[in-house]
């Protein structure tokens, strides 16, 4: 006998696959964890909770956030690596003092000064 029925995970909130270039998410980071096929990420968001896949750039960038900070989350669409392979890039933005203390040596991360959306850089540079 077979079920139609589609069982979801309680506890999980809705599944995001990031396939959309402009695509952003606004909310407090809950945290990641391995699933069946990867890490993944949880945002809780005026929709409700949000799971969704973490590729290594994003997970890089939410490794210096901690649990229960604010966080806007854009996706850039998919980039290459300096070695010539492909992968998704993304922006992480945290509200206020939401950052891990410092790795010890620099990152590329981009500031929040740098997105026009916190009124940052302009065309006029």
């Amino acid at each position: 006998m077979s079920s139609l029925k589609r069982w979801r995970r309680v506890g999980q909130g809705q599944f995001h696959k990031w396939e959309r270039p402009g695509e952003e998410y606004e909310g407090t980071w809950r945290g990641a964890y391995e699933g069946r096929f990867g890490p993944l990420g949880t945002l809780e968001t005026s929709e409700g909770l949000m799971t969704f896949p973490l590729p290594t750039a994003l997970l890089e960038r939410l490794r210096m956030v901690r649990e229960g900070a604010e966080v806007l989350i854009q996706y850039t669409g998919m980039q290459t690596s300096k070695a010539g392979r492909p992968f998704k890039g993304f922006e992480v933005y945290v509200a206020g003092d939401g950052m891990h203390e410092a790795p010890a040596e620099p990152r590329e991360v981009t500031a929040q000064a740098d997105s026009p959306r916190f009124g940052g850089l302009s065309e006029e540079v």
